[in-house]
């Protein structure tokens, strides 16, 4: 008597467990026939984010960059306007040592 085991491996070796049945094969053919001729449904998923999906990439590149460019024309005012004060305070302390040498100057004479 044969192992279960050894019966197994011969079945699968066998040349003829390998071949499919003619009738096995024309059902196949039939279901690949049918396949190819009919239309694959399209996933709701996939329809959503092949139609929506260049519109909000645009649309939020167009959002960063115009983040970027306020953010950018922002920073550029603030550094006008501190180097303005900076100029202002500056010509002020230069008007103040002039009157203070002036001062000097009148009280070594």
């Amino acid at each position: 008597m044969i192992s279960p085991i050894r019966t197994a491996l011969l079945r699968r070796a066998s040349p003829l467990a390998s071949i499919p049945s003619s009738s096995s094969l024309i059902n196949r053919q039939l279901a690949l026939r049918q396949y190819s001729s009919q239309p694959a449904k399209k996933s709701q998923t996939g329809e959503f984010y092949k139609s929506w999906t260049r519109p909000v990439l645009k649309t939020a590149t167009l959002a960063i960059f115009t983040y970027q460019l306020v953010y950018w024309a922002w920073c550029k005012m603030e550094v006008d306007e501190i180097k303005s004060d900076r100029n202002r305070e500056i010509t002020k302390l230069e008007a103040q040592v002039k009157l203070l040498e002036r001062q000097r100057s009148n009280e070594k004479k």
